[in-house]
């Protein structure tokens, strides 16, 4: 029998072709995404500071994240500004985008959440596998929107105490400081006054509370309840709520921490309100003097919605 002699360098030139080919039989398709780009969110509303008729409230808005779907399925949430990959075929799909915000107080403790009243945007788009599309989304309240409270300072005169805020007075400890209404251009933050509160316990002013009007239509559910609002300090302030007749008091929903410019804050209200079955409600904001050196809160633009 005539046995046939291989050279070694031909087997591995063999060997080695059979590995390639069966490496680019099995080796999966390359998925090129496309990709969107979002610089921010702007916010607006039905609202006129020359002529202080808040329909619907300031328009300050701090929209941090966006939530992006993709013909109704989630890419993610992305903290503005963001560029981020949509993985679809090329063609025209739909997407949605919903305005993120941090808000103290969900019961899932979540960070950053979806705010459940501000309108999403939608816009049908032709993706196109590795190309980027820039999208300019806006935002409003929905039409539904309630607003049980409101207070600007914009109607109070200089120095009056505030119309819809007032110092609480209860036997859990009274406040011993009470807010007035500043019209110092320095200190408002947006149309004709913002709410200031002094702590200086060396001028026996030690603590400040002040609470809402009575608050008769917030639902005992599950339902979303947002508070709005605008604050500057120089110490730390705290958000609560206190029940009907004024006897029991929420731990703090949310601590704020001092700052020297101002900032918009959510705060969620539903999870604490539903544990309270003397109706009907109050907010309340607290701060505690600790330093010789006298300690200022600013407050503007508090909205309720439900």
């Amino acid at each position: 029998m005539l046995k046939l002699k291989i050279p070694f360098h031909l087997v591995l030139i063999l060997v080695v072709t059979v590995f390639l080919s069966s490496c680019n039989t099995f080796a999966p398709p390359v998925t090129v995404p496309a990709y969107g780009h979002i610089d921010s969110i702007p916010f607006t509303s039905t609202y006129s500071a020359t002529t202080s008729t808040p329909a619907q409230g300031t328009a300050s808005s701090n929209i941090q994240y966006a939530w992006v779907y993709l013909d109704d399925n989630p890419v993610g949430a992305f903290q503005m500004p963001c560029t981020f990959p949509i993985v679809a075929s090329n063609g025209n799909h739909n997407i949605l985008i919903y305005s993120g915000i941090a808000v103290p107080g969900l019961t899932s403790n979540a960070a950053a959440s979806i705010n459940p009243f501000y309108q999403y945007y939608s816009v049908s788009v032709n993706l196109q596998q590795g190309s980027t599309i820039n999208f300019h989304p806006s935002s409003t309240y929905y039409t539904w929107v309630k607003f049980p409270y409101m207070e600007d300072f914009d109607q109070e005169n200089s120095n009056a105490t505030p119309n819809h805020l007032s110092e609480y007075t209860g036997s859990l400890g009274p406040s011993d400081t009470q807010m007035v209404v500043t019209h110092d251009p320095s200190l408002v933050f947006q149309g004709q006054g913002s709410g200031m509160a002094i702590v200086q316990p060396t001028a026996n002013h030690n603590y400040f509370m002040a609470v809402t009007d009575t608050l008769w239509s917030l639902p005992n559910s599950s339902i979303p309840v947002f508070m709005e609002f605008n604050y500057r300090c120089t110490t730390s302030i705290s958000v609560g709520v206190f029940d009907g007749d004024l006897t029991n008091e929420s731990s703090p929903i949310a601590i704020f921490y001092p700052t020297t410019t101002w900032k918009k804050m959510y705060v969620a209200l539903n999870s604490t309100i539903a544990t309270f079955s003397i109706k009907p409600l109050r907010v309340y904001f607290a701060m505690t003097g600790t330093s010789p050196v006298a300690d200022t809160l600013l407050l503007d633009n508090i909205k309720i919605l439900d």
